[in-house]
């Protein structure tokens, strides 16, 4: 058994390859000889002679099957059986494959679960996934020219409606193909954006939706949230509103633009929690833009 230097897998290839196993294995190319054991009757099998990694006996018969007659095919059986049946007269109890517990697999409950839980969520991911693309191939075929031109332009660009992995923050875990996001750092506020912007100078309407607190939690309360827009320009460890350029709604029914709270008539009215879907309609006018001290303000 030699291990050569030179990579074959790609990266691509060799996460995959790790997303399965549980333990560090080497994903180098080899090369593996293997010798045939002696028969019943004392006489070596034919020598073998090794191509490379693979191989094979110097007495294979070149004609083809059909070619041999029934007497030649039990001979060969005979052969194949006697030489199986030494290998299993030559191993013990303890190197049988199948009486040994796959050392690849979690030993422990915790890490048992953990494992478990990482293929239900890449499982999941999975199906997301595929009803995204599902539904970009439906809207290139719609009877609206902006859906069909928003498809094509997914298409092209590789994007879904969902969340930004590739968003440089640490405390926010996303799940379920990137459609749910969950605060999982200690930073006071954690921000997460979609992969596609806002249209300009044409209607666009989104939906959040707030999961519900969990069931055994009784002192749950819910966290601040906000929900709004905001540039790339603001950082991902700011809530959205409080940077220049940005407008966000609060749970607490309030509107921060800017740094600047503006309370409605009844904020009890416009106030959200637990199982509650906020919807946003906009519409950025580029003609409606003006100058200020701040820059160029589009409503």
């Amino acid at each position: 058994y030699i291990e050569r230097e030179d990579d074959a897998i790609s990266q691509h290839g060799r996460k995959r390859v790790q997303r399965m196993m549980h333990y560090h294995i080497s994903l180098r190319p080899f090369t593996a000889t293997v010798s045939a054991p002696k028969s019943k009757g004392g006489r070596q099998n034919s020598p073998l002679v090794s191509f490379d990694g693979i191989t094979v006996p110097d007495d294979l018969p070149t004609a083809p099957p059909s070619r041999q007659n029934s007497g030649d095919m039990q001979q060969m059986m005979q052969v194949v059986n006697s030489a199986a049946t030494s290998a299993g007269d030559e191993e013990d109890d303890d190197s049988e494959p199948f009486m040994c517990t796959p050392k690849s697999f979690p030993p422990t409950p915790t890490s048992r679960s953990n494992v478990l839980a990482r293929g239900f969520r890449f499982s999941e991911d999975v199906v997301f996934l595929a009803r995204d693309q599902l539904r970009v191939h439906g809207g290139l075929d719609s009877d609206n020219p902006q859906t069909r031109a928003m498809a094509r332009a997914l298409k092209e660009g590789s994007r879904l409606a969902v969340f930004d992995i590739n968003d440089p923050t640490s405390g926010v875990a996303l799940s379920c193909g990137q459609h749910v996001a969950q605060k999982t750092g200690n930073d006071y506020y954690c921000s997460t954006r979609s992969m596609i912007p806002i249209l300009r100078n044409c209607y666009v309407y989104f939906e959040m939706s707030v999961a519900p607190p969990p069931n055994n939690s009784s002192l749950f309360q819910l966290a601040s949230l906000s929900v709004g827009l905001s540039t790339l320009e603001m950082p991902l460890n700011a809530l959205v509103g409080q940077w220049k350029g940005s407008i966000g709604l609060c749970t607490t029914g309030q509107i921060l633009v800017a740094g600047q709270w503006c309370s409605p008539l009844d904020p009890l009215a416009s106030a959200y929690g637990g199982n509650s879907t906020v919807g946003c309609l906009v519409c950025l006018d580029d003609e409606s833009s003006f100058e200020t001290w701040d820059g160029t303000m589009v409503t």
